[in-house]
């Protein structure tokens, strides 16, 4: 499944391939933070920090 983020200063859009996106594991929020270059994302309402 695909899930779109924004990106808070920049305002860019970036979509990512997950498997469940209402429980992304660590190595998606890994990845995903580090193509973004930031250290915590908010994906349906659920916030991740980046390890």
């Amino acid at each position: 499944m695909e899930i779109t983020i924004q990106h808070q200063s920049e305002k860019t859009y970036h979509t990512f391939s997950v498997a469940d996106p209402n429980k992304l594991t660590s190595i998606e929020v890994w990845a995903i933070c580090t193509e973004m270059n930031v250290q915590a994302i908010l994906v349906n309402g659920k916030y991740y920090e980046c390890k």
